[in-house]
């Protein structure tokens, strides 16, 4: 990393990183795990095994074909309730796994038996480091309160219609009903009288600063009528806490829903969450970098502006700079980071944190060749939802990923075009509900070959004159 003196008019971060360890996600199953006890069934058409471990009752679901790094879904409470999300990721090669901690709500006796049935997924059957967390209703106690004694192996949290705080449920202490036999039970699973329950540290909403400095990503799905958990007490409340400590959390309201029914009839939503953070293994190019450039960054004079993309966006960069010279000062994160590897949202983050924008024009596309479209397609919802809820107002602006054409051959397209097409057309499907304006680059230079340099990818002064004009023009109606 090099930079120059914080106060200098201009700030450059260069990150590069060469022939990387091997990945987070790294296929971890022994050679020889034994198989699970206990009596088989049919969970949904998948092997099902019902055994006991350390005095709890256990349940593990298999998938037909475990996806590498063997990756899992741990449920807390109500097992098979409501299990459209689970069995979608058993079709993904997920395993759907639960140790029974009723009656103790979220409580250490809770969080200790969870401790030892991971070690026991993760040491003897090689279950991936870091599972995405299940909690419905009370089980959003166990999830969140064992996540925040583990926050290092967690992917990702989703809680659905979650109770957040004893005193809301089921201390009834709030506007809802709450539940006098389950309050006491309560009490007694973490040995305190009621008054030091109203005032105990205990909750998820009073302890989510570790998983926020983890940045473990949250979904959270609720009713908006809910008065058995009501949401203004419960997701609200940590919703808000979260984001103040720069966490990302998404809710997804349903309208005139209540407590009940749980979960979404079409589960996509919660599984693309769930595919895009614990799903994927890493994949790592020869050559990874990151640059990071800030001009003007001590003045607050003009309009700020960040480009996002790759090498192509850093080849027009000083172009568009100049252009917009006493209009806006101008900064760019360019990175071969894909979105589907978290290290990008972790360079995205840690610039949105220290500078605002004014307007971002970004892009993702023509890295991470070794991820399938539909993981980009996964992935491609926690961009916006980092930009909507980091970016701090910003006007956001899409740019289309350039065509790439044969190396010395510049008159015929390669055949990573089209998928090139096919990552655009993702992008388009999420940006174009939203009414975010696009700035079509692949147009612009597709039936130019004359912009490109002999590599097929990069372009040449003229390509770069192009873009940079275009960009500048798309950008300016824009600015504040």
């Amino acid at each position: 990393m090099t930079h120059s003196h914080p106060f200098a008019d201009r700030l450059r971060i260069v990150l590069t990183t060469v022939l990387l360890a091997s990945p987070l996600w790294a296929d971890v199953e022994p050679v020889k795990a034994p198989p699970f006890a206990g009596r088989i069934s049919s969970f949904h058409s998948y092997d099902r095994y019902d055994f006991s471990y350390a005095g709890r009752e256990c349940i593990v679901v298999t998938p037909r074909t475990v996806a590498p790094g063997k990756p899992w879904i741990w449920r807390a409470r109500f097992f098979g309730h409501e299990p459209q999300t689970d069995v979608a990721l058993l079709e993904k090669g997920f395993h759907v796994a639960y140790t029974d901690v009723a009656g103790l709500f979220g409580s250490p006796k809770a969080v200790a038996i969870w401790d030892r049935f991971y070690a026991y997924l993760t040491q003897v059957h090689g279950f991936a480091a870091r599972p995405a967390l299940e909690g419905m209703s009370r089980g959003g106690l166990i999830v969140y309160n064992w996540a925040a004694k583990n926050p290092d192996k967690v992917a990702c949290i989703y809680a659905d219609a979650p109770v957040c705080d004893i005193k809301s449920w089921p201390g009834g202490k709030g506007a809802g009903p709450g539940s006098p036999a389950d309050w006491a039970q309560c009490l007694e699973a973490y040995g305190m009288t009621k008054e030091q329950a109203l005032t105990a540290r205990c909750n998820p909403i009073d302890h989510l600063e570790p998983l926020a400095r983890a940045g473990v990503p949250l979904l959270h799905v609720v009713g908006d009528t809910d008065e058995v958990v009501p949401v203004a007490e419960n997701t609200a409340i940590l919703e808000e806490r979260y984001k103040a400590l720069g966490g990302s959390i998404q809710v997804i309201h349903k309208p005139g829903v209540g407590h009940h029914p749980h979960s979404l009839q079409d589960p996509t939503p919660i599984v693309q969450f769930i595919l895009s953070h614990a799903g994927i293994p890493l994949i790592r190019e020869r050559i990874e970098w990151c640059d990071i450039w800030i001009t003007n960054a001590e003045h607050t004079d003009l309009p700020r502006v960040l480009l996002i993309g790759d090498s192509i966006v850093r080849g027009y960069f000083a172009g568009v700079e100049k252009a917009l010279e006493g209009q806006a000062n101008c900064a760019r994160l360019t990175t071969s980071r894909c979105i589907c590897d978290p290290v990008f949202f972790d360079e995205l983050t840690l610039l949105l944190a220290q500078y605002r924008f004014d307007v971002i024009h970004f892009n993702n596309g023509l890295h991470g060749w070794e991820y399938t479209e539909d993981q980009y397609k996964a992935a491609f919802p926690r961009l916006l939802d980092t930009l909507q809820q980091q970016a701090r107002g910003a006007k956001l602006i899409w740019t289309t990923t350039t065509p790439v054409r044969h190396r010395d051959a510049l008159d015929k397209l390669s055949e990573t075009t089209d998928r090139v097409r096919q990552r655009n057309a993702i992008a388009a499907g999420f940006v174009e509900p939203l009414g975010l304006p696009v700035n079509d680059l692949f147009a612009l230079v597709i039936d130019h070959p004359e912009y490109y340099s002999p590599d097929g990818v990069h372009f040449n002064a003229d390509g770069i004159r192009a873009q940079a004009q275009k960009v500048a023009q798309t950008i300016q109606p824009h600015l504040p």
